[in-house]
């Protein structure tokens, strides 16, 4: 499993997020099947501070935990990027109704030439033909599009590391460091 980002729906601010969160998250992107049980001993907190930690995370849509999967491994030939140009006054119904349909992966507004960033995944070029000419052609307020076809897969993270978290050393794991007795306490 892995940890991705947020659902991309905008939200009216930030999540406050202390130090023992951000050391569980940069945990989780890089193991997202850990324990509980296993987050808590690396953390030196106890398993119920690390279970409400790790819910409300979840519930506040700060980490979801899911499985990262290479969509040409799973039946998806047709992957692919698209460039929106849009009337901007309707950025935010635009994004809202491409986040509904359940071929796109992403949605995200951008600077340059296009508004937003979507990323499909469409099992044939058939079936992209479908949902560019006929799904989003159906939606007003869209100018133009610009469509890249992923060809092929170099990577693919979501372990983008976590501000406020000191990067271990190449080799060492752990995130937190030991005290003398025993203890842990986070870096």
């Amino acid at each position: 499993m892995s940890v991705g980002a947020p659902k991309p729906a905008p939200k009216e601010g930030r999540v406050d997020v202390d130090r023992v969160e951000r050391l569980m998250i940069a945990l989780l992107q890089t193991n997202g099947r850990m324990t509980t049980q296993a987050l808590a001993r690396e953390l030196g907190v106890s398993e119920v501070t690390a279970r409400r930690k790790l819910r409300r995370l979840l519930s506040e849509e700060v980490v979801q935990i899911v499985a990262a999967v290479d969509p040409f491994q799973v039946g998806f030939e047709s992957p692919v990027i698209i460039g929106l140009k849009i009337d901007r006054s309707r950025i935010d119904e635009i994004a809202e109704r491409l986040c509904q349909h359940p071929s796109i992966r992403f949605v995200a507004a951008a600077t340059g030439k296009v508004d937003l960033i979507i990323e499909v995944v469409a099992a044939s070029n058939h079936e992209l033909a479908e949902f560019v000419l006929g799904y989003l052609a159906s939606i007003g307020g869209i100018v133009d599009t610009e469509t890249s076809l992923v060809l092929r897969i170099y990577k693919q993270t979501w372990n983008w590391g976590v501000r406020g978290v000191e990067e271990p050393p190449v080799g060492a794991p752990a995130l937190v460091k030991r005290t003398g007795r025993g203890g842990r306490k986070p870096r």
